[in-house]
């Protein structure tokens, strides 16, 4: 087991590497347009890589190994279905969201639905953004937290909530200044140590079963966790191989291309062109960084196998206890440097659209009279804002103390991504206008809880049929056909 001193060093290292980089990148220019858009200079190739880690976070890092033996949901390489379903749905975005974004030249994706549907669906589209955006990068960092503060910060008497201050303030430092235009420099360097850390991991895993890379594979196809295909149990699998493609699309047309956190990066290309390079590279890319943690995955539980370790009850844990537990102090480093590394680069990422969107979508920053001093310091102040509120819902969640509550939280703030479904697809496909704007964000919040109540009832309504990731389809639907009844020509 390694020595908590040096995972402690290597954290702080780690940091100081980042904030090096963050002072670097904004010395001469933390303008907010450099802030917002990185004035629209970024090269496509960087932020192809960077969305990598942006998009995989810490809770990825663990729970996408984990689900490999886990028996349910995601079993063994049946993620990859989705992931095509991914490649679908990030083709939808650069061929018709992207187009969409530059044309109307925004810099927040919702002033998009203030141009064509006025500033209530506008006003509530942001919202919505905000509330699972901020729910939602809370509690992928608090899960994170929790595993650092387990095997590194306990050792040393530090409580929680300093854990995770410390955490929030050191990205809150390496982004505060520079903004998108740092973060695409930061988070293309994470991405590079999260890659190297998970193929060094396999590396290490397969010459411990004294495997070399070819047979390696050859193991994991040969055994019960290299099935990809499900089309044997129909629909009410979760696996099944339709549902699975169709909800990865789903799941990408909102979570990146309605989503200000991912489009953020891609609002900074120079051109569209470059910008739906950016996207077609990104998507092959995330197809072999999944392909590679589900490979990962199958390593963990072939090496338990093998050394006759017990699977933790929680399959998110089986990643961590061996890193931490039953191989080198390198293997160690190398899960903490992986970790550290998609946690922190999906972070900062959304903690920039966080202060982005608000900005740009409640104080008006394109569009009032402020100098671009009062700007700065107003900017500052909602980053510092949105740092606290991150930090004071991850320990309102560490204080809760219930796994299931915490998950039910978090699904829940998933459910407002249908919303937004709902009101991009209104936008896009109709021209029509809203009789009284007071019943859009009414309609907005009806529409997840209505959504949660059929999914409750699914198994018995719909003879054993459960949504899963469609819910968001059903989510959508219900949001555009209230929209609909609202409206006129």
């Amino acid at each position: 087991m390694i020595s908590p001193i040096i995972c402690l060093v290597f954290f702080l290292g780690y940091f100081v590497l980042l904030i090096s980089i963050g002072f670097y990148t904004s010395k001469n220019d933390d303008s907010n347009e450099s802030f917002f858009n990185a004035k629209k200079s970024s090269p496509w190739y960087l932020v192809a890589f960077g969305m990598i880690g942006t998009s995989l976070s810490g809770v990825t890092f663990i729970s996408i190994p984990g689900v490999v033996g886990a028996g349910k949901g995601n079993q063994c390489f049946s993620y990859m279905q989705m992931v095509w379903g991914y490649l679908i749905g990030y083709a939808i975005i650069a061929n018709v969201l992207m187009p969409i974004y530059y044309r109307y030249q925004v810099t927040s994706i919702y002033q998009y639905l203030g141009e064509k549907l006025g500033v209530s669906a506008y006003k509530t589209g942001a919202a919505f953004f905000l509330i699972s955006r901020t729910i939602g990068a809370a509690f992928r960092m608090y899960i994170v937290a929790l595993v650092l503060y387990q095997f590194v910060f306990i050792h040393f008497h530090i409580p929680f909530w300093f854990t995770v201050l410390l955490s929030i303030f050191l990205i809150w430092v390496y982004t505060y200044r520079g903004g998108i235009k740092t973060i695409i420099i930061t988070d293309t360097f994470q991405t590079v140590c999260m890659l190297a850390s998970v193929a060094l991991t396999i590396y290490y895993l397969a010459s411990q079963m004294d495997l070399g890379i070819i047979d390696f594979f050859n193991t994991i196809f040969q055994s019960k966790y290299g099935k990809i295909f499900f089309f044997e149990s129909g629909w009410s699998d979760p696996n099944y191989f339709y549902k699975q493609v169709l909800g990865g699309m789903l799941i990408a047309l909102v979570m990146t291309g309605l989503d200000q956190d991912m489009m953020q990066k891609n609002l900074t290309c120079k051109t569209l062109r470059e910008a739906q390079i950016n996207m077609f590279s990104f998507s092959m890319l995330l197809f072999i960084v999944n392909f590679a943690f589900l490979s990962l995955g199958a390593a963990l539980y072939l090496f338990a196998a093998q050394n006759n370790i017990a699977i933790p009850e929680k399959s998110d844990a089986l990643f961590p206890m061996i890193a931490f537990n039953y191989v080198s102090g390198t293997a160690s480093i190398l899960f903490l440097l992986g970790l550290t590394a998609s946690n922190y680069a999906s972070a900062d990422s959304a903690l920039a659209s966080l202060t982005t969107s608000f900005c740009i979508d409640f104080l008006n920053f394109e569009s009032n009279d402020w100098t671009e001093k009062q700007k700065k310091r107003n900017r500052t102040l909602v980053h510092l804002g949105f740092s606290f509120l991150l930090f004071l819902i991850i320990v309102i969640f560490y204080i809760m103390n219930d796994d299931a509550v915490i998950n039910k939280v978090f699904q829940f703030a998933g459910y407002t991504y249908g919303p937004l479904l709902g009101l991009f697809a209104f936008a896009i496909f109709t021209k029509r206008k809203f009789k009284v704007n007071i019943l859009v964000p009414i309609i907005c919040c009806m529409a997840p809880f209505l959504t949660y109540f059929i999914a409750e009832h699914s198994v018995q309504w719909f003879n054993g049929f459960t949504f899963g990731n469609l819910l968001v389809a059903v989510n959508g639907l219900i949001t555009f056909l209230g929209l609909l009844i609202v409206s006129n020509k």
